[in-house]
């Protein structure tokens, strides 16, 4: 026990990370800056004598081999003691030392730019059953830092911490307490959001498929407990609005717990004015629609029009009469005349936020799959039925010029963006209950939810091969600017129509 010299002031986080520590009474500023519990300043007599009583015995005692590496070497290690239900990536298994506090950066991060609910501390990283939800949250931070400064070494990192972060998640899930708990749930959705930014597993709609299942598997087993506490039907809410994109583009049913664990939710935060609780309502039914109609349920052409005018009715409905803030402002532009008559928009249409674009984005996009389904079921064999196929094709082609109009205000780059985000800090949330949650609950990213609308206007039977192109390229924004790896998959998708479609007998078939 060697004398250690002058003792530090500092706090033990502080003193630990060889941090300047700014003594700030009642917990240190980087510790509040890095939403972790400063553990207090020591009393200064107990500072002066260095206890290596444990590194002494493991010297003599030659536990540590000349050849291993100790654990410091990897910052970010992954317990591999078990095996996961997912699998985990490779990952290198040495990462030199970081030129920054990747741990106080990833948490820093993610508290002030991903959650709603940053003015609120998060007790739930310093107890020890999250430790799942703890690793989540610093390979999401990480992989922006990772982003952002284009450094591997961050990279690599983000990457063991996500293969911790699997196997943790994967045990809690098997454990019958942790599997039902908000936290577990929370986890999850962090996880997915990871895997959207990163690429680390580039879903196909495939095996996007399979993800629905297993969050609707997740859902049935947390049952209406899982949405008694604000946190829990906060992020409820956030997995069902995922599930419902995947069923709407694969056309699979709802699962019906889903419709009964929604309607409990808005027992609690349904507002009748809020066009996006509207729509969120709706949406499911028009999942559920297409389902019926592509496997047979619904055959008659008359039965199959009817309900898709009722659909579009509703939806049309749940954005009429709204707030002033929800209007977006219709911005013309030359366009040439070639590239209109291809479904080109000559206007922009800007919102208040990203995110409200967002919402306007998803509904078009349901009504395009509303009336796809028509398109593509009722033949043109009477007038009557010829109309309909036209007042479809119109309704899709409306709506898809309109998301594209929209795609603007996401890569024009003239707005305020968040810290390393790439996206504006919108100036509404859409579930207020979500400010007083004592969970951290995820902002929606808008230009990772917009994706999938982008994909529909992109590969819906309106589609040219002017639109597709031009769709393709603002997924190339998305992924080499904004770094979203999903979708430079999707781009490579538009990009396979594309070569379809270049072949002398191709007919414009949609993908949806």
């Amino acid at each position: 026990m060697p004398f250690r010299g002058k003792p530090s002031q500092g706090c033990e986080e502080c003193r630990k990370r060889r941090k300047k520590c700014d003594l700030r009474a009642g917990g240190c500023g980087r510790c509040a800056n890095a939403h972790r519990m400063c553990p207090g300043y020591p009393q200064q007599d107990s500072l002066r004598i260095l206890d290596q009583s444990a590194e002494t015995v493991s010297k003599a005692r030659g536990t540590r081999s000349k050849g291993s590496t100790p654990e410091t070497d990897s910052p970010l290690g992954s317990d591999r003691s078990s095996s996961a239900v997912l699998s985990s990536p490779a990952v290198s298994t040495y990462v030199s030392p970081l030129p920054v506090d990747s741990e106080d950066l990833s948490f820093a991060f993610f508290f002030n730019n991903c959650i709603i609910n940053s003015n609120v501390y998060h007790n739930c990283v310093h107890e020890p059953n999250n430790k799942h939800l703890v690793a989540g949250i610093k390979a999401f931070g990480i992989a922006n830092l990772s982003k952002h400064y284009s450094d591997k070494r961050l990279s690599i990192s983000a990457q063991h911490q996500y293969a911790t972060a699997l196997n943790l998640t994967n045990l809690a899930l098997r454990d019958p307490v942790q599997v039902k708990r908000d936290e577990t749930l929370l986890a999850i959705l962090i996880l997915t959001n990871y895997e959207t930014l990163t690429g680390g597993v580039t879903r196909s709609l495939d095996a996007w498929e399979q993800h629905v299942n297993g969050a609707s598997s997740l859902l049935s087993l947390r049952g209406l407990d899982g949405v008694q506490g604000t946190a829990g039907r906060v992020i409820t809410l956030h997995v069902i609005t995922s599930i419902n994109v995947i069923c709407l583009l694969r056309c699979l049913s709802t699962p019906p717990f889903i419709h009964l664990l929604q309607a409990k939710i808005f027992e609690y935060l349904y507002e009748p004015g809020n066009p996006a609780v509207r729509y969120q309502r709706i949406s499911l039914e028009c999942a559920d629609f297409r389902h019926a109609v592509i496997h047979c349920q619904i055959t008659s052409p008359d039965e199959i029009i009817s309900r898709a005018a009722e659909l579009d009715a509703k939806l049309i409905e749940a954005f009429t009469n709204i707030p002033k803030s929800w209007e977006g402002e219709y911005i013309p532009h030359f366009a040439p005349r070639k590239s209109v008559e291809a479904g080109l928009p000559s206007f922009e249409i800007r919102y208040a936020d990203q995110a409200t674009n967002y919402i306007w984005a998803s509904f078009r996009s349901s009504r395009i799959m509303v009336n796809e389904v028509v398109f593509q079921s009722i033949s043109n064999d009477t007038d009557v039925h010829q109309l309909v196929r036209d007042r479809s094709k119109a309704i899709m082609r409306q709506c898809q010029t309109e998301i594209l109009a929209g795609m603007a205000q996401y890569t024009s780059g003239d707005e305020e963006m968040l810290p390393w985000s790439g996206f504006k800090r919108p100036v509404r949330y859409f579930v207020p209950e979500a400010v007083s949650s004592d969970l951290p609950i995820m902002r929606a990213l808008s230009g990772y939810g917009v994706l999938w609308p982008l994909f529909v206007a992109g590969t819906c039977s309106t589609s040219t091969r002017e639109t597709k192109t031009h769709v393709a390229e603002i997924y190339g924004y998305f992924g080499d600017q904004l770094k979203i790896e999903q979708a430079l998959l999707l781009r490579k998708m538009i990009w396979a129509l594309l070569r379809v479609s270049a072949s002398p007998n191709s007919k414009n078939v949609s993908a949806i």
